[in-house]
């Protein structure tokens, strides 16, 4: 299990740390000291009355803990704001609450109940890393990270300079928590600060104060909330204005997942974007069935990191779309082998949340499958599985752009823009994203490191035992609920075949495969009732690529055969690299997708 926080509620439904004994929120009234202290000292909401169009009001705020502060925030944010702008809230909590703690602090502040409960739908696993949520139609954006203040302290530096407009100096009282208020974050806030950058925290103790002065902080005293004598606030005396976004449009080449996720992520930001494209979800994104779960290795590698942070915004970005293309299952992998058992056993050894993996037994397997598995499986009980062809058209349908249908062949830069050549017209444009799977490398003058991967799935009629199914099976291939009378399995990989032909002998590979693993009757002389081969595009590291390749020029592919796991993230990434905004993940995992190290 991840560090939680070890707490106990008392008489009046308050958590309590016991490692720290301290409460989260005032007994006498938690809202009432959040609202005077964070936001009545940060001016908050009257400063957001003057914001101009377009602008991400960015606070920070060091320890989490129930949500209160971020809650409230929002919650103004929606009743004070243009709707022009957007909240984007960073915080950091070493001990988070688990989700069941955290639903039963937040029971007792019925006014927040609103936005608590889209909170709590989506509360992200509490793996380490940073965990990207967004809200109210990515209006307000949550980045959660999971880690120990003097860690991410660094990671804040590279990511917050100059963009951070208040600070929210909560967490425990530095008397109880020491390691908290050092020198580090002081300078970190030095950093992150610009004209207009305030500061409010409920202690006034000397070990803050000085080291917020030492900073080259303005600092003010005055009366603290209820029982506390008294508090600060501030602000930094600064000329330097902060950067504006970037609002020069983009292109997007490509008309899959990737695409459809960055198209909603640049137009949240009004950055206008048109897409060219032969078709919508032609390629691999066109599948009517596909899971969505984390990469898990029997250690913390930086791979399967990059997947716990993209698995939270991907679950966040399709929250909105549950049950429609969205479909929260749950997705099984059945131990099938003597060497994935060795694996499972590894695996429920390496300390995951519980929301991440879970073990199951044999018997636990079957019944939670709703299918006879009889094999002691791995459960992701937040994970599932999407409909990738209705969410991309979705996707963009529901966020205006302007759409070129056409077959893009070269890529050619002009002075200050690229001119990108296509079957039926040539276009300029100043700004390009390369988000067409395995043949966007062959547009640039670029030898890149990606191989194409052929893959056919097939559909197979239900039958009496498998309608039944409720989780998302893994074995060496897949199988997903039924959908209209159909399962989907598969996919067969092909390295370094890109031909679009189908044939009865994948099928037959398909079928076999599930039948060899699964080693159940229900298995056995399923019929096929349809295939559909793509291509994907796979990389070295397995790390899928997404950065700038050239000035002006983005790579947004090698997503494997996990692209609905890590294209919202890295539609994220991507669009606030081109705007200027925050950007999310850790500098680890953003460094080890940046397409240059493809380069041969």
């Amino acid at each position: 299990m991840p560090n939680h926080a070890k707490i106990q509620f008392n008489a009046s439904g308050v958590p309590v740390s016991q490692a720290f004994d301290d409460i989260y929120f005032s007994v006498d009234s938690g809202i009432d000291e959040s609202q005077y202290v964070f936001l009545k000292h940060n001016g908050i909401p009257e400063r957001w009355a003057s914001l101009p169009p377009q602008y991400d009001f960015v606070v920070t705020e060091t320890g989490f803990g129930t949500g209160l502060n971020f809650l409230l925030t929002w919650l103004n944010f929606r009743a004070h704001a243009k709707h022009c702008t957007r909240l984007h809230f960073v915080s950091i909590e070493k001990y988070p609450l688990s989700k069941q703690q955290l639903t039963q602090a937040l029971a007792t502040l019925p006014a927040v109940s609103d936005v608590a409960n889209s909170l709590l739908e989506q509360y992200p696993a509490t793996e380490p890393g940073c965990h990207r949520l967004l809200f109210d139609q990515g209006r307000v954006v949550l980045d959660l990270w999971i880690g120990d203040i003097e860690d991410t302290l660094d990671e804040w530096q590279s990511c917050l300079a100059e963009r951070v407009d208040a600070w929210f100096l909560d967490g425990f009282a530095p008397a109880k928590n020491p390691a908290m208020w050092q020198s580090a974050l002081f300078e970190t806030m030095a950093c992150s600060a610009h004209a207009h950058t305030t500061f409010a925290t409920f202690t006034a103790a000397g070990i803050v104060k000085r080291g917020l002065s030492a900073a080259g902080f303005n600092i003010h005293k005055v009366k603290g909330f209820g029982r506390k004598r008294e508090m600060l606030w501030g602000e930094y005396p600064s000329a330097t204005i902060k950067p504006s976004r970037n609002q020069t449009p983009v292109t997007i080449i490509g008309g899959g997942i990737a695409s459809a996720c960055l198209v909603q992520a640049l137009q949240q930001r009004h950055i206008p974007c048109r897409v060219i494209s032969q078709g919508k979800a032609d390629g691999a994104s066109g599948n009517p069935q596909g899971a969505v779960y984390p990469l898990l290795h029997a250690e913390r590698t930086p791979l399967s990191r990059f997947y716990l942070q993209a698995t939270s915004t991907a679950l966040s970005y399709y929250a909105p779309w549950r049950d429609r293309y969205w479909f929260a299952t749950g997705v099984m992998q059945p131990a099938f082998n003597s060497a994935r058992v060795e694996r499972m056993d590894k695996l429920a050894a390496c300390e995951y949340s519980e929301a991440t993996v879970q073990p199951l037994t044999p018997e636990q397997s079957s019944s939670t499958a709703n299918l006879a598995i009889e094999q002691p499986s791995l459960l992701y009980p937040e994970a599932g599985w999407l409909n990738p062809k209705e969410m991309v058209n979705g996707l963009f349908a529901e966020h205006a752009h302007e759409w070129v249908t056409d077959t893009v062949k070269q890529l050619e830069p002009t002075q200050n823009a690229w001119s990108v050549v296509g079957v039926k017209a040539t276009y300029s444009a100043a700004r390009v994203v390369l988000a067409g799977g395995h043949a966007s490398p062959a547009l640039t003058n670029q030898t890149l490191k990606i191989t194409p991967v052929k893959g056919q799935i097939s559909m197979v009629r239900a039958t009496t035992e498998t309608v039944g199914l409720s989780k998302v099976l893994c074995y060496k291939g897949y199988m997903v609920p039924a959908q209209q009378g159909e399962h989907c399995i598969g996919a067969t990989f092909e390295r370094n075949q890109a031909d679009l032909d189908a044939s009865s002998s994948a099928d037959e590979a398909n079928c076999e495969s599930l039948a060899a693993c699964a080693q159940q009757r229900w298995s056995d002389g399923l019929t096929v009732t349809g295939h559909r081969v793509s291509i994907r595009a796979t990389t070295p590291d397995h790390q899928p690529a997404a950065g700038y390749l050239e000035p002006q020029l983005m790579l947004f592919t090698g997503l494997g055969s996990r692209g609905l796991t890590a294209a919202p993230v890295l539609a994220e990434l991507l669009a606030e690299q081109l705007s200027g905004g925050v950007v999310p993940l850790t500098k680890d995992a953003r460094s080890r997708v940046q397409p240059q190290r493809l380069m041969t």
